[in-house]
């Protein structure tokens, strides 16, 4: 048969479906929606709908984002005629973000921000006459609504935002609490755009250039007093416009739009201006950050704080800081080098937990930790008991493995049988892993691994020692394997090198450890265990040179913790 004729693409197949081309392309890959050589073609999508699609109610879950969408050009009709109407400024902001879909507000990485945030993160402000203030991200206007309560001069209020009605109905929210029309408040991408002078500049009064792109070189760049913002959440840009604002801000590793934003309200703000952001959690701990926590770590932080998860249907927690700005270090390498550098280190930092405690902090605590993690939820004491544990000499994991990923079959109910037949192999997951034992199989698998979406090299899987351990986890749960046990993607495997000072054994025993798994949960406070963060744990070799099997008593002991009376209520 010529099944050229026949041929259809992945849009197409996805209309008849109702679901998402992405949908299609990943049931492709699972082996779920055949192709014949290759091609997808109507004769089997009739068959993947007569036979597993409505079996499995894959439709019902698979596209639950190409459902989840909202017409925004009648949206935007209706809010020009609110905007005229007798509707609130407030009233139209609230009705507006409860239309949003939640895939737009993904996509663009919208989450505005609620009143009681902005109050609290905009409460050490207090110093306002003739100083001025800009939110890049200024979405519906909360936070330029309250710089105005606060008393800034509406005309040294400013705002930008790509949402043309989050723009509308700030200068409504503006124009109905003080009566003053802004021109201040610009529909355009902060990120490409730059404040001046204008050529026509008088003392007092400032007007925005909008359209030029951004040169901060230019001596003529206009700089703010204060700037106050919630930027977008993992947005997502081209890697052409992301690489060329890494390189105008000087962003290093850290890319993603928030930290972005960031950077780029580094250049406008004065000496001794006040920032303050609201950031998704992974800002403060996980690797991609690292460069920007270097760069707020040489400026003068006032407040750390955590708001736990104000954003319906998202799981993510919501942090800030606020600081102040001063001598930092501005490059690349410059960050890179001794905390000594920076002016801060003594600086006390108030670290919260929103409406349930705070503590202070000094800033240099922060620098001894891996990944200058902003871990601001340990108190001082924490803190320096962190420093004592990486005080002793100790190895790492980094460059001293092997690294392999568990079984991605794309399809466990498929491919994995609850029972064992001839040519099957047992297959395990991460919750059948314990520090003591690996549970007995529950499940099994085809020994030829074929038709699974991701297979690490098998040697792996077959090495006579390897550590495996649970993958979403708040704790590290690892166990010295010696049985060659194929492992499903909820655990992950690691293999020492030939000359590592430790043997298997031993260093699971120092991973499964309740000190290890104290430093491990203030350190990253996470619910992954990700090889990233094992590679940085401190593997105390010398340990083993001095007791000859291992006991918690004896570690603790050895790291001297064991009879610090300050420390006995730490619980590790």
């Amino acid at each position: 048969m010529n099944y050229e004729l026949n041929k259809i693409s992945l849009k197409s197949a996805a209309e008849q479906l109702n679901v998402s081309v992405v949908s299609i392309h990943n049931w492709i890959k699972d082996g779920s929606l055949k192709t014949i050589d290759g091609s997808l073609t109507q004769e089997c999508l009739d068959d993947f709908k007569r036979d597993f699609l409505n079996k499995n109610k894959l439709s019902s879950r698979a596209n639950k984002q190409y459902k989840d969408i909202h017409n925004h050009k009648q949206l935007t009709e209706d809010i020009r005629l609110k905007i005229n109407s007798e509707l609130s400024g407030g009233e139209i902001s609230d009705g507006y973000e409860a239309s949003l879909s939640e895939s737009y507000k993904n996509k663009e990485g919208i989450y505005y921000t609620p009143q009681y945030i902005v109050e609290d993160m905009m409460r050490d402000i207090t110093d306002v006459e003739g100083k001025t203030f800009l939110d890049p991200c200024c979405g519906s206007g909360n936070f330029i609504i309250e710089a105005i309560k606060k008393g800034f001069a509406p005309e040294n209020v400013y705002g930008f935002d790509t949402d043309e009605n989050a723009v509308a109905i700030t200068k409504k929210r503006i124009k109905e609490l003080c009566g003053y029309e802004s021109d201040n408040i610009f529909c355009g991408d902060f990120l490409s755009h730059q404040v001046t002078k204008s050529p026509s500049h008088q003392v007092g009064m400032h007007r925005m250039c909008p359209m030029q792109i951004f040169r901060f070189s230019d001596s003529q760049l206009f700089k703010f007093d204060y700037i106050f913002t919630n930027p977008p959440w993992g947005k997502k840009i081209n890697k052409r416009d992301r690489d060329k604002y890494s390189d105008l801000f000087n962003s290093g590793n850290s890319n993603d739009t928030s930290s972005l934003f960031y950077f780029a309200s580094l250049k406008m703000l004065k000496d001794d201006g006040m920032l303050g952001f609201l950031l998704p959690d992974a800002f403060f701990n996980i690797t991609s950050f690292e460069d920007a926590r270097k760069l707020l770590l040489n400026h003068k932080i006032k407040r750390l704080i955590d708001y736990g998860k104000p954003f319906k249907g998202l799981m993510t927690k919501a942090m800030a800081f606020v600081a102040t700005n001063g001598k930092s270090l501005k490059s690349k390498a410059e960050r890179d080098m001794t905390h000594r550098m920076c002016l801060n280190f003594n600086n006390r930092i108030s670290c919260e937990i929103y409406n349930v405690k705070k503590h202070l902090r000094s800033q240099g605590s922060f620098f001894d930790i891996p990944k200058h993690i902003l871990n601001f939820h340990i108190d001082e004491r924490e803190s320096e008991l962190i420093r004592k544990l990486f005080s002793k000499p100790y190895v790492t994991l980094k460059d001293n493995a092997s690294w392999a990923l568990g079984i991605i079959t794309g399809n466990n109910n498929r491919l994995c049988q609850k029972e064992n037949r001839e040519g099957f192999v047992p297959i395990f997951r991460g919750k059948d892993i314990f520090k003591d034992k690996i549970a007995e199989p529950t499940l099994f698998i085809d020994a030829n691994l074929e038709g699974c979406r991701q297979v690490a090299d098998i040697d792996c899987y077959k090495a006579k020692e390897k550590i495996v351990y649970r993958f979403i986890c708040n704790n590290i749960v690892c166990h010295c394997d010696t049985e060659q046990r194929y492992i499903l993607n909820s655990a992950n495997l690691f293999i020492l090198n030939d000359g590592f000072p430790l043997s298997h054994n031993q260093v699971a025993d120092l991973l499964n450890s309740e000190t290890m798994n104290w430093l491990f949960r203030c350190v990253f406070n996470t619910h992954k265990i990700l090889r990233s963060d094992l590679e940085l744990l401190p593997i105390w070799h010398e340990y083993f040179e001095r007791y000859e099997s291992f006991s918690e008593e004896s570690l603790k002991e050895y790291l001297g913790i064991i009879d610090n009376i300050e420390l006995e209520n730490l619980k590790i």
